[in-house]
């Protein structure tokens, strides 16, 4: 009786292993059969995302418009785009140069752009990763909102994907083959595909490395991050064993490199540099002069990965809600929970598919490397948007593998569920966005492109059209964002730089102690005397005050009492001992701005007008602060000179955009 019971428990077990063996192969197969088909629909769904999200204004940070504007630049004058990543202009070079700037035009472009590298992408794997895996991943990509954003935004995000997945595709067809039979582990089935060691030989195959060098010098020229997929492709080969390729790969790499400076160096000697690594390795990014400390980059990875894996990477997923880029929640436990998944899944396909390890790493490397350069004031989700179809080709295919231990079989129902709740939370978020955008997209196409835009912006761009209509055509405008001004009109504007102060140093030998006077800023002209304004970010006391700036007078002797006499009048705080201020200046974050240094400057550049936009601190809604660099570099000299500024012209009411003439 005993030994019948159990033989039918044994039989019952088998038969349920059986089932659940079944059940995995019936879904293992639908997905290897109907590959093709499943990828059509990906790219269906692309096109339909790139549409219903596609946007035809320019972005509000300026970037995109900047590469607008190299891109017109190196056509017209063959000005090498020296600053950010020269190769997107240059490939721009030609559509700006005969179609102009074509906004829906050019912005199509980079929707073609990440189509492609979706399709590269499959064309990578399609025999190298199990379809399981690959065709759930693809699908989830091209339902990704946050990726098809950049479908209609020229910035170099879509055209490094594309270098990405060549760089891919390359490296999978030449160094990744497909191996006759599929790899196993001690209780694992992998029930898909792996790759196997390509034997090369440098006398022949030397080209293939140097294609593979010349393509990871394409992808540092898009964008800086992208020279360290050298360190993925040595890590690989330095995993693997293969410690030729590694050689000449390097090689390879530095060769190409060195051949690139030559002739640039020879074309375009005076061109800026085509990376700005010094930029990330300083502390602040726009004044690159005090290096980052140790903990200064532990601190940026610690800071970065809370907000772009917590945050970010989460909402690409769908697994938390969609929230400002001013708001994001992010979660140290998320965070711990995320590296751990990684390198978890990292360890399930290290020895079950080399395609998968190399994405992994490729993922990992990038990421990480980004985490611990970027100053943690950008919190951009298009940072690592780029990145997203691989980590998540990466998180399935570890639960793949998990799934295919004997032991665990019959909970292979979890991960067709794991892709279901992506696919949920993926899809509410963009039926969301796509509905916000598709009110928008309606008037532009409808008659007003600039429908959408807040108030400020709205007030901005009308006011540059209106700058570029009926000012000088020779004259020098001054724009907040001189790219946008640009695109908009067709005519050039310039920028005018907020850091034009003085060094401590030499304001420090300026001082004297004769005449000296110590004045509270009022906004108010009190005398042309003015020689300095001494702003800071960050309030200090003064006498019985607390104030963030005050103004430095030299006052002739014979008119000091009557000067003082109108700073009394004015109910201003003064002081004549100014020594013990000066010298606590060096210990706060202090600017010393020198108003007739500000004037020279607008008379030197033969600057004319200037454009005083108010936009808005806060982007999504009007707190009345607003960015206001422009206007502060006015009052400025206005302090000291108030009959060289007149208004010519506002546009709006609210969030108005003012244009102001400089009389020399």
């Amino acid at each position: 009786m005993k030994g019948t019971a159990q033989k039918q428990r044994n039989a019952s077990k088998s038969q349920k292993e059986v089932t659940t063996k079944n059940s995995l192969q019936k879904t293992s197969d639908f997905f290897e059969h109907n590959r093709t088909v499943l990828f059509i629909i990906c790219m269906i769904t692309g096109v339909l995302m790139s549409i219903l999200l596609f946007d035809v204004k320019v972005s509000q940070s300026g970037d995109d418009s900047d590469y607008l504007i190299y891109a017109n630049d190196f056509w017209r004058h063959f000005t090498f785009p020296g600053f950010r990543g020269p190769l997107y202009p240059i490939i721009l070079a030609p559509i700006i140069g005969i179609f102009g700037f074509n906004l829906i035009l050019v912005k199509s472009l980079s929707a073609i752009f990440i189509l492609l590298s979706i399709w590269l992408l499959y064309k990578s794997f399609q025999d190298k990763i199990p379809a399981m895996v690959l065709m759930p991943a693809l699908l989830l990509t091209c339902l990704c909102s946050y990726l098809f954003f950049y479908a209609s935004h020229t910035y170099s995000e879509p055209f490094f994907m594309l270098m990405q997945s060549l760089f891919i595709f390359y490296f999978s067809k030449y160094f990744l083959a497909t191996a006759g039979s599929p790899a196993r582990l001690s209780g694992i089935e992998t029930n898909g595909v792996s790759c196997s060691i390509v034997q090369r030989s440098l006398k022949t195959d030397w080209p293939k490395y140097l294609i593979l060098g010349g393509i990871v010098l394409g992808m540092g020229l898009t964008r800086s991050i992208g020279f360290s997929v050298l360190g993925v492709v040595i890590l690989f080969f330095a995993i693997d064993k293969r410690l030729k390729d590694l050689a000449y790969t390097l090689a390879a790499a530095i060769l190409v490199f060195c051949i690139f400076q030559l002739i640039k160096t020879v074309v375009w000697p005076d061109a800026g540099s085509a990376y700005d690594i010094k930029n990330y390795l300083a502390k602040d990014y726009y004044n690159p002069v005090e290096s980052e400390s140790f903990l200064g980059f532990l601190n940026r990875l610690t800071v970065n990965s809370k907000v772009y894996l917590s945050a970010f990477l989460c909402q690409f997923m769908g697994v938390m809600p969609e929230t400002p880029s001013n708001l994001l929640k992010t979660d140290t436990t998320r965070t711990i929970v995320i590296y751990l998944l990684f390198f978890f899944c990292l360890f399930m396909v290290f020895r079950c598919n080399k395609a998968l390890l190399f994405t992994g790493l490729y993922a990992g490397v990038l990421n990480f490397v980004s985490f611990v350069i970027l100053q943690t004031i950008w919190g951009q989700d298009r940072l690592i948007v780029i990145y997203y179809p691989l980590i998540i080709l990466l998180f399935l295919g570890g639960f793949y593998y998990l799934f295919q231990f004997k032991a665990i079989q019959k909970f292979f129902f979890v991960y067709p569920l794991i892709i279901l709740i992506l696919f949920v939370g993926t899809i509410s978020i963009t039926t969301s966005r796509i509905e916000r955008n598709f009110s928008v997209l309606q008037e532009n196409i409808l008659g007003d492109p600039l429908y959408g835009f807040t108030p400020d912006w709205y007030n901005f761009i009308k006011g540059s059209q209106w700058a570029a209509q009926n000012l000088d055509e020779n004259a020098v405008i001054v724009s907040r964002k001189p790219s946008i001004s640009t695109v908009y009109t067709g005519r050039k504007f310039t920028w005018s730089p907020t850091d034009i102060t003085v060094p401590y140093d030499i304001f420090a030998l300026t001082q004297s102690t004769e005449n000296q006077v110590i004045v509270v800023a009022s906004g108010l002209h009190i005398s042309p005397y003015l020689q300095y304004i001494i702003g800071s970010r960050k309030t200090f006391p003064f006498k019985e005050k607390i104030v963030n700036g005050v103004q430095v007078y030299r006052v002739p002797g014979n008119e000091l009492d009557t000067f003082l006499q109108t700073i009394q009048n004015e109910n201003m705080d003064y002081t004549l001992d100014y020594k013990p201020f000066f010298d606590n200046l060096p210990n706060e974050d202090f600017r010393i701005y020198d108003p007739e240094m500000l004037l020279n400057y607008l008379i030197e550049n033969d600057i004319r007008y200037l454009l005083l936009p108010q936009l808005r601190v806060d982007p999504t809604r009007n707190t009345g602060v607003f960015i206001n660099n422009v206007h502060r570099f006015i009052w400025f000299i206005s302090c000291k000179y108030p009959d060289r500024f007149r208004t010519v012209y506002v546009e709006g009411k609210e969030e108005p955009c003012e244009i102001i003439e400089f009389i020399r």
